[in-house]
């Protein structure tokens, strides 16, 4: 007879499915990025989809189990069809106990902050979840040297022969990615030139996230945009206005992110129906 947690455990492969063409339907992921969440019926694994589109991701059979000690697939047939990146995942869930869901994109909107100086902030309320103070961005760079051994640890060759070319794929760099989420209140971590990672507790939190990540990050560029168009037409702002962007107080964040996680379910309800009535996505799980 079925147990309660084997139905849960197959309406959890439908909803990560459903996660899945989520993201691809409001551009979080393309042909590249994945999601993954930890197996609640053995929490020292984790479920993500083979190495494919994630639009196209349609049944269980699409779905990999792997183990969170070293990101290898419980199931040895499957040891050719894994994300590269696998390593991002595994190395939050062996650090962070309370993480369930993870996303990694390369969302267009989000790239411009990863690559200057310009934090990206929370500025709309649907984005209370981000650091006030801007999102940590972690770099490769800062760490090719000591992942090649000790002969590199302070000069790594510039010949391009030592470089993840930005990617993190093995357990070193997925450890130094995981150790910037060592602020439990950050969310969210940028990659130069890479794209974002976010975590959650459970898959409609962190899809939330990464859909307002996105949101977020295309609003604030719009605003650096008029707010330098006002000063190129002007010269100058009007004495006594304030020229500069009004980001989310820490107050104003926190309030938010609570009312937000209270809510998760409605844009879930509505971004389910979306991905359901699209013949491109299939969802036989």
């Amino acid at each position: 007879m079925e147990t309660l947690n084997e139905r849960q455990f197959d309406r959890l492969e439908h909803d990560f499915i459903t996660a899945l063409h989520i993201l691809h339907y409001h551009r979080v992921l393309d042909a590249y990025g994945h999601l993954s969440v930890r197996n609640p019926l053995m929490r020292d694994t984790f479920i993500m989809s083979r190495n494919m589109a994630p639009a196209l991701v349609s049944s269980a059979d699409d779905l990999i189990t792997l183990t969170i000690d070293g990101a290898k697939p419980t199931d040895t047939s499957n040891q050719n069809q894994l994300f590269s990146e696998r390593f991002i995942h595994s190395e939050i869930y062996r650090q962070y106990p309370s993480v369930n869901a993870i996303v990694h994109s390369h969302c267009q909107a989000v790239l411009p902050f990863t690559i200057n100086r310009v934090r990206l902030r929370p500025c709309i309320h649907l984005a209370g979840f981000l650091r006030p103070e801007g999102c940590p961005v972690f770099d490769t760079r800062n760490h090719e040297g000591m992942r090649l051994g000790p002969a590199h640890s302070e000069n790594p060759p510039d010949d391009g022969s030592g470089s993840s070319g930005l990617l993190v794929k093995d357990e070193f760099l997925g450890r130094k990615l995981a150790y910037k989420f060592i602020d439990t209140k950050t969310t969210v971590v940028l990659m130069r030139g890479h794209g974002f990672t976010t975590v959650a507790s459970n898959l409609q939190n962190v899809v939330f996230q990464a859909i307002y990540t996105a949101q977020n990050a295309a609003v604030q560029k719009e605003a650096i945009i008029m707010q330098n168009a006002a000063m190129a037409v002007v010269g100058t702002f009007p004495t006594g206005a304030d020229p500069g962007i009004h980001f989310l107080s820490k107050a104003e964040a926190t309030a938010a992110s609570e009312m937000c996680e209270d809510t998760v379910r409605r844009p879930w309800a509505l971004w389910q129906r979306e991905v359901e009535v699209c013949p491109l996505y299939q969802n036989s799980a």
